[in-house]
């Protein structure tokens, strides 16, 4: 299963879109500043299907409060829609911002090794869902009893 890809440039801020069944990495590159941080905003709810949407910004080398404002609108987004935000890659001057802003605490940050685990876990249960599919042997219920669906 190869992820979709997708790619938008604008001004300053390049944004690189990886889907892997319910997660989208979003790799922003350049900087997150007025007034191209609005890409970013619009970037991630036009992907409004994810359950997890990752931003990953190791390649960030300037933010601004345009941009720390993209971040607390994407935290109010996803608390409403029900999907976990997470950031990633946090260079220090971003972490420094967020700090300084005291908006550190709002957001869940994770490591890369976190984001693998999570897409080995999403693409095994994916590998495990069609080999279910694609089996005619019946399948056991909840209650440990055999149930044989109609195909």
């Amino acid at each position: 299963m190869s992820p979709r890809h997708a790619e938008k440039r604008s001004g300053e801020l390049k944004l690189t879109i990886r889907n892997l069944g319910d997660a989208t990495i979003f790799r922003c590159e350049g900087r997150i500043v007025f007034p191209e941080a609005e890409t970013l905003r619009v970037a991630v709810f036009t992907h409004s299907r994810t359950r997890l949407a990752v931003l990953d910004l190791a390649g960030i080398n300037a933010i601004d409060g345009a941009g720390l404002g993209i971040f607390v609108s994407l935290r109010a987004w996803s608390r409403a829609t029900g999907t976990r935000l997470k950031l990633m890659n946090l260079k220090p001057r971003v972490e420094y911002m967020l700090k300084l802003t005291h908006l550190r605490p709002l957001f869940e940050i994770c490591s890369v090794r976190d984001v693998l685990e999570l897409f080995c876990h999403i693409f095994n249960r994916s590998r495990l869902v069609e080999a279910e599919a694609a089996s005619d042997i019946p399948a056991l219920d909840d209650t440990g009893l055999m149930s044989i669906e109609a195909r």
